[in-house]
């Protein structure tokens, strides 16, 4: 309705992104650092991310999603930033501090993030195509938390390294290089064709590119 105007200290509107923890770890400081600054007026709600965000684009009950790697092939994508692994244990975890080859790490037990429904994330699909694969003792739908749930615990925690040096920094952990195998991912933002021209949305895809970890 307000054609190709659209000027970002005046705007009021309200934008509707589905992530993860990590993405509202990683992304959102800045990107609501610069709303304060460019558009006061502007909102954001942040959705959970679950099975069924993608038909969500769909409907228009989101603006955007914020995920690893790969989306349906009739949305939009673009990647953010890369991103790759750290192992996070326990500071006195017995695994020590030598190298960490994939026969050590397969040799402990783990703890392993689950989103939505999955039951098998990037990890384990690198893992499965090398024809092994780990011992899962603890699922847990939550980045920001498993460091402080593994404290006390002998098990492996592997987390996307940004995350992991921040969980490391204020949780009685320590972080170890993963094995060589684990290779590292994109991340992306989201959205439905229809959105490729709308000036707010466009706007709003520039600024999360601009905020984007490098």
């Amino acid at each position: 309705m307000r054609g190709t105007d659209f000027n970002p200290a005046l705007a009021t509107d309200v934008f509707r992104i589905a992530g993860t923890d990590y993405a509202a770890s990683v992304l959102f400081p800045n990107l609501l650092a610069s709303l304060c600054k460019l558009a006061p007026g502007i909102s954001v709600e942040i959705f959970p991310w679950h099975d069924g965000v993608f038909r969500q684009l769909e409907s228009n009950a989101l603006d955007l999603v914020l995920w690893a790697n790969s989306a349906p092939s009739e949305l939009r994508t673009e990647v953010l930033f890369e991103d790759g692994f750290m192992c996070v244990v326990r500071k006195s975890h017995p695994i020590g501090k030598k190298p960490l080859t994939l026969d050590r790490y397969l040799s402990f037990s783990h703890a392993m993030v689950t989103l939505g429904h999955q039951r098998q994330g990037i990890i384990d699909r690198a893992l499965e195509e090398m024809g092994v694969s780990r011992r899962v003792r603890l699922k847990t739908p939550y980045f920001a938390s498993a460091a402080w749930i593994i404290e006390n615990s002998d098990l492996i925690l592997t987390l996307p390294k940004r995350l992991a040096h921040r969980a490391a920094k204020i949780s009685r952990t320590r972080l170890l290089r993963p094995p060589i195998e684990l290779v590292a991912f994109r991340y992306i933002q989201v959205w439905h064709p229809r959105m490729d021209s709308d000036p707010a949305h466009r706007w709003l895809r520039r600024l999360m590119a601009k905020v984007s970890p490098r």
